[in-house]
């Protein structure tokens, strides 16, 4: 499925905000809604299981990440109907992807409820 987002000005629901965007899919529901304005910050980076905003092969992904003990990274979806949308990238592959921001408030979501 391809994802796009609406980029609005900075600072239009959270003044801590680098950019908003608008979540257009349930990837990331019960956490966050498809049509949800998401607040974004540049300030940090994602802590494990918090949501971010990743660029990967010129596409924006809204997605929960961790790494494994292999050092691949997993892009997640918090929705478990989503699971096939997932995305692993081997060590070699992670220069590939840029992190854009992280998802305010910043917390740690649960980990995704099904196995990756």
């Amino acid at each position: 499925m391809d994802e796009e987002y609406r980029l609005l000005p900075a600072g239009s629901l959270d003044k801590c905000a680098d950019f908003c965007i608008i979540l257009d899919n349930d990837c990331m529901e019960p956490f966050f809604p498809a049509g949800q304005t998401l607040c974004v910050t540049r300030r940090e980076s994602p802590r494990e299981f918090a949501a971010g905003v990743f660029l990967y092969r010129g596409r924006v992904y809204v997605r929960q990440w961790c790494e494994d003990y292999a050092g691949n990274l997993h892009l997640l979806c918090a929705n478990p109907a989503r699971e096939s949308e997932n995305l692993m990238l081997g060590r070699r592959e992670r220069g590939a992807c840029l992190c854009l921001g992280t998802v305010l408030p910043g917390e740690p979501l649960p980990p995704p409820c099904y196995h990756f």
